[in-house]
Parts: structure tokens; C-alpha cells; sequence
């Protein structure tokens, strides 16, 4: 949009100062998109009332509560004006045809070719998420999406899951819808603008005692793969990502290291292989050039430490308890700072 622009009080439409309503300023918006008025109500709050025209030439007058709305409407009426032009009719106009597969589809192929950082882990599990949006918004056009119902159901995954998890499901729709307007123009504006995801506590950091560790490792042997990619957490404090592209080639049994060539700080780094750990990698059969590949990990781990008795522990805790146990051996903060790739002491210190 334009830079804003005041406007003359006889360019402000008349009669507005009645029944409890006075326009107290006027923004244009750029020559021929519109005009935005803002009015002040009896009871002090603020309204927007758009003045412009839309694609078929009529007069058009909406109040929203906001600027940011109004000015997303101005944007809507714009572009429905630029596909008049072209000749394209409403039903055939992106926010009509684009329904939600196509959209993640698109957009989930975009972040696999765009997105560095993002690990196998992270892209399965948003495909995931995805696909439980695919099935609760079924074939509803992209421009039909409507807040109240996105917000029902956001509140629903809160109260079947946690107010954390919902926050997960939340994002991953509000990325796409975003995507949808910034890369593609589907969309002139996000339709579930708005939703407030929920206040997460960070909680407090859960390690395991050596016996609660033995525990879960005995309950992870009934899964070869889930028992190696717990041993592999726990014995080097790596993260599920960075587990999951872990190849042989980096795996040292006569050194007695593990190699890391980037880390979440961009940095490589490399880990002493523990004994426990390497008697454990020298049975696992080699069946390609990683040592255990992208894993949805997240039911069968939490199943394991439910069997094992242990309480308000994720697969994150693994990597605090490589770090408490090495500080119990003695280990320095520097040095551990190194092992867990972290660039400060006080991150450590967490």
C-alpha cells in the first residue's frame, strides 16, 4: 500500500458525525484503489470504513474494526478488478478453484527444494499435520476458509491433545495460507488472521537417572530401529534431526568418534562414541548410507516411556541427560557447549 495521505474535511463523507459517530481522519490509498475513513464511536473505540469501487463499477462501503482488514479488503478489490480486466470470470479466480490439497501439495514441495533448515523429521511431520487439515477442510475453496470455523476446530485439537500441539497444527496452516499470498497471489489476505495460538510455559527440563535410562532402553529392544536411535540420543545428546541424517561414513569405531558436519548453529562438530553405544552400531545391519534415515519416532517412543514407567519425559530430554550425566563425570561447560554444538555458556546453562 501507499504511504498514508490526510485528506481535506470536506472529502470526508457527510453526516458521519451523527448518532454517536465522528470521522476524525481520512487515508487515501493509493489513486484509485480507495479511501479509508476512520471514525470515532461515542464509546471512544475506532472503525474503518472503506470507499471505493468495486470490480463491476458499484459504490461499495464496509466498516471493519481494524486498519490491517481494511486495508486487506482494498487489496481483495484490487485484484478482483486486475482479473475483471483480464477477462476472468469470479468462478474461475484462484481464491474459487484452489482448494487445500493443491495447496499443500504446492506449498510443501516449496519447503522441501526452499527451506535449509528444515530436517526429514520436521517436513514428515508436517506433512502430518497437513493431511489432518486436508481431512477437516475437505474441498472448501481457498477463499472460503472461514476464521470461526478454523478457530472451532483449533480449539477442538487443543482440547483432544494440548494447547502446545494445537499451536504445532495452527502454524502449519496459517505458513501455508501465508505462502499462498506471498508466492503464489491466491490470496489477497490470510482468512484465519486473528487466531491467537495459546501461551506455552517452557516447563521445566527433565533428564533421566541412570536406572530410568536402562528402563527405556529395555522397552525400546522390542524395536531394533527405536532402541538405536534412543541409544544414539542418549549416549551423545545429538538432536532427532540431526540422528536422522546421520550417515556410516561419519561414524569412526576405530577413533571412537562421531562426526557431525552441521549442527543447528550451522558449525560441524564431533562426539567421543561411547562404549555402550558402539557394541550396539557394530550389530546394526548396514542397509544403506545412513545409519537409521528419516523416523517418526513420536508414538512408538512415547508408547516405550509410558511401558517403562517414566513420567513427563519427550525424546528432547534424551539430549538433557547426555548433558547432566556429562557434567556429573566432570566435564567442563565449555567443552560440553562443544559436544552439544551450542555457540554460548548459556545455553548450556539452561
Amino acid at each position: 500500500m501507499k504511504n498514508e495521505l490526510e485528506v481535506s474535511e470536506k472529502e470526508k463523507p457527510k453526516g458521519k458525525s451523527r448518532r454517536g459517530k465522528k470521522t476524525i481522519r481520512a487515508i487515501r490509498l493509493g489513486r484509485g484503489v480507495g479511501t479509508v475513513y476512520v471514525i470515532r464511536l461515542k464509546n471512544g473505540e475506532l472503525r474503518y470504513m472503506v470507499q471505493t469501487y468495486d470490480a463491476d463499477g458499484k459504490l461499495v462501503r464496509p466498516t471493519f474494526r481494524s486498519l490491517d482488514m481494511a486495508k486487506g479488503f482494498l487489496v481483495g478489490i484490487a485484484k478482483d478488478k486486475e482479473y475483471a480486466k483480464a477477462g476472468i470470470p469470479p468462478e474461475r479466480r484462484p481464491q474459487k478453484t484452489i482448494l487445500p490439497g493443491q495447496l499443500f501439495t504446492e506449498y510443501l514441495a516449496w519447503r522441501k527444494s526452499h527451506s535449509k533448515a528444515n530436517t526429514p523429521h520436521t517436513l514428515i511431520n508436517e506433512e502430518r499435520l497437513a493431511e489432518y487439515w486436508l481431512d477437516r477442510l475437505g474441498n472448501t475453496p481457498l477463499g472460503e476458509i472461514k476464521r470461526a470455523d478454523v478457530s472451532a476446530i483449533f480449539q477442538d485439537i487443543t482440547m483432544r491433545s494440548s494447547p502446545p500441539t494445537a499451536n504445532r497444527y495452527l502454524a502449519v496452516l496459517r505458513g501455508a495460507l501465508n505462502w499462498a499470498i506471498r508466492e503464489r497471489e491466491y490470496l489477497t489476505s490470510n482468512p484465519i488472521k486473528g487466531i491467537k495460538q495459546h501461551k506455552e510455559n517452557p516447563g521445566r527440563i527433565r533428564w533421566l537417572e541412570y536406572d530410568e535410562a536402562e528402563r527405556l532402553l529395555n522397552e525400546c529392544r522390542s524395536n531394533p530401529r527405536l532402541l538405536v536411535f534412543t541409544a544414539i540420543g542418549l549416549y551423545t545428546g545429538m538432536r532427532a534431526g540431526e540422528i536422522e541424517r546421520l550417515r556410516w561414513e561419519d561414524v569412526n569405531f576405530k577413533r571412537g568418534t562421531i562426526f557431525i558436519p552441521k549442527s543447528k548453529n550451522g558449525e560441524s562438530r564431533t562426539i567421543p562414541l561411547e562404549a555402550p553405544l558402539g557394541k550396539l552400531l557394530a550389530t546394526w545391519p548396514r542397509t544403506g548410507e545412513m545409519v537409521v534415515g528419516p523416523y517418526y519416532y513420536h508414538k512408538v517412543f512415547d508408547k516405550a516411556v509410558e511401558r517403562a514407567g517414566i513420567e513427563d519425559f519427550t525424546f528432547h530430554g534424551l539430549r538433557h541427560t547426555y548433558a547432566t550425566w556429562k557434567l556429573r563425570d566432570g566435564t567442563d561447560l565449555r567443552t560440553l557447549a562443544a559436544l552439544l554444538g551450542h555457540r554460548t555458556l548459556a545455553m548450556v546453562m539452561r
